[in-house]
């Protein structure tokens, strides 16, 4: 088994799935280089891949209209980020950009969403998993609002 496919294996995200169903998502992985500052992927652009960063740094950035953009997130090495292809209506909710130098391992949408047709369980245990990474995401941009506008 390559690196990529054992570190996919052995991601926490990962592990309440079988073995077999991690072994499944570590066969479909593509792994991916970025130079730090280099664009991942485009806010509004549309959702081609659920992303697993190995290592680096990835910036989350809004557009604020008029050329401004804000950093609304950072992705540390084992989170998964870009889930916006497995949810309606599949377009990225913001840009993502290298900081560091970064190793991505890339889901392409359209293989994931095969997998939870062919095997719900799977599914569901994985969008149960991601549901909470959402939840958490929401929680600590609410807390950064609440840092830069006061309450």
């Amino acid at each position: 088994m390559s690196e990529h496919a054992t570190r996919v294996v052995d991601n926490e995200l990962f592990l309440p799935l079988s073995e077999d169903d991690r072994g499944t998502l570590a066969a479909i992985a593509i792994p991916m280089t970025y130079q730090a500052g280099e664009v991942i992927f485009v806010e509004n652009e549309e959702a081609y891949a659920l992303c697993l960063l190995l290592d680096g740094r990835v910036g989350l950035q809004m557009d604020l209209g008029n050329g401004r953009n804000i950093m609304v997130s950072t992705v540390d090495p084992g989170e998964i980020f870009a889930w916006s292809g497995l949810v309606p209506p599949h377009q990225f909710t913001a840009t993502a950009r290298a900081i560091e130098d970064s190793e991505v391992v890339i889901f392409k949408a359209e293989d994931l969403r095969a997998l939870i047709e062919k095997n719900p369980a799977f599914g569901y245990t994985l969008m149960l998993r991601i549901a909470s990474l959402i939840g958490e995401r929401l929680r600590d941009t609410h807390l950064q609002l609440l840092g830069m506008f006061g309450a």
